[in-house]
């Protein structure tokens, strides 16, 4: 009997203590509690009670649990409006005349941040809506303390359609970067320079605006044509010229969007070979011995790099492809002799640099490097190198 009293009375103890130490999970929940993003000063806000800026002047929010922050700005004269935030908090912009949807940017701002630009009228009231990103996976907006701005730009004085066909295209140097505005909902730019000879040339766009791009040859044969291959609904095209002359480019904004974008244009001249090339196939491949390093280079995104390795003593091994830059993609596949697939890697080497780690016996082997950079226009330049784990 005193046994059983005994046994009751630590299970008893023993629920208690239970009850009065909190679970891992309980921790971890508590922990979270902690980091929750309280309201700021400007709350209660809404569309009906948005928080009116001055133009110039960052004003410092809190985006809590499923918050949405609203501003107002009336601006006194005509102008290119533009609203934007600044911090570590992914944030989305919209911008609204009373209940229309004039224009939403995600992540046009710097890094993650919003940027909105749009022509508005003076004396006309405008709401502006910032709200956190939610990711695919995500069950909530993103929280956090950012800031906002707005600014207003005078309205440009160029004139309107100057250059909006082919004949009227306005002249400008390979390698500048310029800045247009649509300033009506027909607007079609053509731009004009010259190639010094055969060689690929880059044009893209940048901006808050969804463009459209086209580049035309000195035939005013059309040889590139993109919508949004650039950054956030950016146009880009990568064409080859086959010789010296003039080449075209055509710019409009998607559904005749009006406001503001660059243009920037690029050209290179063919790459010259690495000195290991003819080496785009295993038949080919040249020899690299242990402890060595090779300067290579991509001549376009389609080159491949076939090498022979010869291993004479068991050990573990690092075959490293890095770009001169760090930031050409580079991939390694390893194959043996018989030509079947062994090992293989893409970023393991830091950046977008390829190093595969491993053991090999005695015994020919294959290294096969290539980009996954669709265009290697500037960085193309990487260096092979093979050493000793052990």
């Amino acid at each position: 009997m005193l046994k059983k009293a005994a046994l009751l009375v630590t299970i008893l103890m023993l629920c208690v203590l239970t009850a009065c130490v909190s679970t891992p999970d309980d921790s971890l929940h508590d922990q979270d509690d902690k980091r929750e993003i309280s309201p700021d000063s400007y709350e209660p806000d809404s569309r009906n009670s948005p928080v009116k800026v001055k133009q110039d002047e960052w004003i410092s929010r809190a985006l809590h649990a499923n918050d949405s922050d609203w501003f107002s700005f009336t601006p006194e004269t005509a102008g290119l409006l533009v609203a934007e935030t600044d911090g570590d908090t992914d944030t989305v912009l919209e911008l609204y005349q009373d209940r229309t949807l004039l224009r939403e940017n995600d992540d046009v701002g710097n890094n993650i941040n919003a940027k909105i630009e749009y022509f508005v009228n003076s004396g006309v009231n405008y709401l502006i809506k910032a709200s956190g990103v939610r990711l695919a996976e995500a069950t909530e907006n993103a929280t956090g303390l950012y800031r906002f701005r707005v600014t207003l730009e005078p309205m440009p004085t160029g004139k309107a359609s100057a250059n909006n066909t082919l004949e009227q295209a306005e002249r400008i140097n390979m390698g500048e970067t310029i800045t247009a505005y649509f300033l009506n909902n027909d607007d079609i730019h053509w731009y004009t320079t010259s190639a010094e000879g055969a060689g690929r040339i880059r044009v893209n766009t940048e901006g808050t605006l969804d463009t459209l791009l086209e580049v035309y040859d000195k035939w005013e044969e059309l040889i590139g044509r993109d919508d949004d291959s650039g950054y956030q609904g950016n146009a880009k095209v990568v064409a080859d010229i086959l010789s010296a002359g003039p080449v075209y480019f055509k710019v409009s904004a998607y559904q005749g969007a009006t406001g503001r974008y660059y243009l920037r244009t690029q050209f290179r001249a063919p790459i010259k070979p690495d000195p290991y090339e003819n080496d785009n196939n295993l038949v080919g491949a040249k020899e690299i011995q242990p402890g060595a390093s090779q300067a290579r280079n991509f001549t376009d995104a389609g080159d491949i790099d076939w090498v022979r390795l010869q291993i004479t003593q068991e050990g573990n091994y690092e075959i490293l492809a890095k770009a001169e830059d760090n930031y050409l993609d580079t991939y390694i596949e390893l194959f043996d002799a018989d030509g079947e697939l062994i090992a293989k890697d893409d970023d393991s080497g830091g950046f977008w640099n390829a190093l595969l780690k491993v053991d090999l016996s005695p015994g020919t082997y294959y290294i096969k490097v290539s980009t996954v950079d669709k265009d290697p226009l500037e960085t193309n330049d990487y260096t092979l190198s093979v050493s000793s784990g052990n």
